[in-house]
């Protein structure tokens, strides 16, 4: 297997990390991990190391600026403490500018800290993404972690003029489809970031994330700016990801309002016009007020982050 850096970003979740690392019950010899936690406050980085000092994995600490001179690909793990919350977009980023630079592994497994995997979840990427060589990102099947025969998702559906992403196959019986699976329909659409690999040396071209992004679309915006340089994206159907979906906004849906909003109108700005902007933002404000069953907070919020998405400088 072609040698793969694994990142995983992790904010103030050590408990869902380390349950994502011991799903790797098989070593990987050809692909290092790359844990980098975005200055979480629930002492994630102290429990982290305990974990890896209690079990044989090899590890290495360093920060965001000491990971040139810190690395050791001799080690497992590289585990990253970084200075501020930069978000998905940041974080992620941080890792990718320094693989672009190393030019030793050929590809990146982004993979959400609230997954678990099974022993060919990456090798059945790695075969997709070599079967085209214009694919530049593949994604995987997320099943649902707490109904593991629902599916999560299984690539991204996006509607410019409503400014909303929807999750195919979402609910649907694995066991009564995965044998035939539906092509996706329409011709916007995009793989799901929470397992998403990439071919590093197309990102010299593609570029990295855009980090205005701090939460939602940024995959959506990057496989978009691949599209334009005619690279493809994909799903793995054999590539099996059990996925629980939303930690990072749990039990505080204004956050998820604030940001879903923001990005997505961002996004449709920045991608795809004026008008469908206008259309969008009329589409999320009305959506916002029936999926928040007027809470007050979340609504106040949902508005605030449609502002904000128009306020973004390109």
């Amino acid at each position: 297997m072609p040698e793969t850096a694994i990142i995983i970003v992790n904010w103030n979740g050590w408990k869902d990390t380390i349950e994502c690392l011991n799903s790797f019950v098989h070593p990987l010899p050809d692909a290092h991990f790359f844990i980098i936690d975005n200055a979480s406050s629930d002492n994630s980085i102290a429990e982290l190391r305990s974990f890896f000092d209690s079990t044989s994995i090899s590890y290495t600490y360093c920060t965001v600026n000491t990971l040139p001179t810190d690395f050791n690909a001799s080690q497992q793990v590289t585990l990253i403490s970084n200075h501020f919350n930069q978000g998905f977009a940041g974080a992620n980023n941080a890792v990718l500018k320094f693989l672009i630079a190393l030019k030793q592994y050929q590809y990146a497994w982004l993979l959400n800290n609230d997954t678990t995997v099974i022993a060919d979840s990456l090798p059945k990427l790695i075969s997709k993404i070599q079967t085209d060589e214009a694919i530049a990102f593949c994604g995987s099947v997320l099943l649902d972690y707490t109904t593991p025969q629902l599916v999560q998702c299984c690539g991204v559906r996006h509607f410019k003029y409503l400014g909303v992403s929807k999750l195919f196959l979402k609910n649907e019986e694995w066991a009564a489809i995965k044998n035939n699976i539906p092509p996706m329909p329409g011709n916007i659409f995009y793989q799901n970031g929470a397992s998403l690999l990439t071919d590093i040396s197309k990102l010299e071209q593609i570029g990295l994330m855009d980090e205005r992004f701090f939460l939602y679309s940024e995959e959506a915006d990057w496989q978009l700016r691949a599209q334009q340089l005619s690279y493809i994206n994909t799903t793995a159907t054999e590539s099996i990801v059990y996925h629980k979906g939303s930690m990072s906004t749990a039990g505080k849906k204004y956050i998820f309002f604030y940001n879903y909003n923001r990005s997505a109108i961002f996004m449709t700005r920045k991608n795809f016009g004026i008008f469908a902007s206008l259309t969008a933002t009329a589409s999320l404000l009305l959506i916002t007020i029936i999926r928040a069953k007027l809470n007050p907070k979340s609504v106040a919020h949902g508005i605030k982050g449609l502002y904000m998405g128009w306020k973004i400088a390109f």
